[in-house]
């Protein structure tokens, strides 16, 4: 990869920590990683879909074809991620050679990477579907299977995509790219459909951005129990309330939507009741230091059946 592309890159990765790590300190969830394996189309150039080399004297004619991607993503908060994508076409195409006025058929292999930066228009940790952005910059290389010279580029992408969570930790996306060529100038359109792996579960962060002693905690099926009652994030959140004696906890409770409204809102409610119960009576925390607060069904699958307890000091 040559120079000016090195800078590009660099300049892209560090303006998308910025942007990101500054807006979180507004969200209430981050640091989850994902992974996204995706098919989809490569459309070439609508320009006589011609690609021309430098020397004007010949020129590819690329047929649009299959695209297989893979995408490494770091998930700051609810509204911003950044990924390392890389995606791969194998072109049929015609080329010719217009000094001997002779035409060839044959392959290439274009190689795609890049640098994303993401944005959800909607808060992926309160909702399941979600509308984002991508953006980025990466490097392009056709790569002939005849043996011929291989060319590269700088490559910029910009689409539109929507995802839909089934789950905390599988989802489905799709998005539309336009790419451009920043030095062969060329215009490529690229749609695929990705299946969306988040893996582990996502960090609450407070308003100020630093990260309090939290926990995750998952209720069995219409029941205030939890699937572990013992689970050693409950003896954590009681043990930094008993050492920091000006701290408090605030406890959020989550069903899924398997009954009516108004009872999945008594669940979550009984369920916070159950969670206050126990700080009280095992661990000794007064109650006037426990906050509850109860959403039913309403804040999307990927919180269904849970409880965020953050301790704030």
């Amino acid at each position: 990869m040559n120079k000016p592309v090195n800078n590009a890159l660099s300049s892209l990765i560090s303006a998308g920590l910025v942007v990101a790590t500054a807006h979180s300190t507004a969200e209430h969830n981050g640091g989850q990683f994902y992974l996204v394996p995706s098919l989809g189309y490569h459309a070439t150039s609508k320009i006589d879909d011609i690609k021309k080399y430098e020397d004007n004297t010949s020129s590819l004619d690329f047929d649009d074809a299959p695209a297989y991607g893979i995408a490494f993503g770091w998930q700051f908060n609810g509204h911003y991620a950044v990924e390392l994508a890389y995606n791969y076409t194998k072109f049929d195409f015609i080329g010719t050679d217009y000094e001997l006025n002779a035409s060839f058929k044959s392959k290439v292999g274009h190689h795609f990477a890049h640098i994303d930066g993401v944005y959800y228009f909607q808060d992926i940790y309160e909702n399941d579907f979600s509308i984002y952005l991508p953006v980025g910059l990466g490097y392009g290389k056709y790569e002939p299977k005849n043996g011929g010279e291989s060319f590269d580029d700088t490559v910029f992408n910009l689409g539109i995509g929507a995802q839909r969570m089934f789950g905390e930790h599988f989802g489905l996306r799709a998005d539309l790219r336009g790419i451009y060529g920043l030095g062969q100038k060329n215009f490529d359109g690229l749609a695929q459909v990705g299946l969306v792996f988040r893996l582990g579960v996502p960090v609450p962060v407070d308003v100020a951005g630093a990260p309090p002693q939290s926990a995750n905690l998952r209720f069995k099926f219409d029941s205030t129990e939890l699937t572990n009652p013992k689970d050693p994030q409950i003896a954590v959140l009681a043990s930094s309330l008993k050492n920091n004696p000006d701290s408090n906890i605030k406890i959020l409770t989550y069903s899924d939507k398997s009954g009516n409204t108004d009872y999945n809102m008594k669940l979550s409610e009984r369920r916070a009741e159950s969670l206050k119960n126990m700080l009280i009576t095992r661990y000794g925390i007064e109650e006037d230091r426990i906050y509850t607060k109860a959403f039913g069904d309403q804040a999307g699958l990927s919180r269904a059946r849970h409880a965020i307890a953050v301790v704030e000091y």
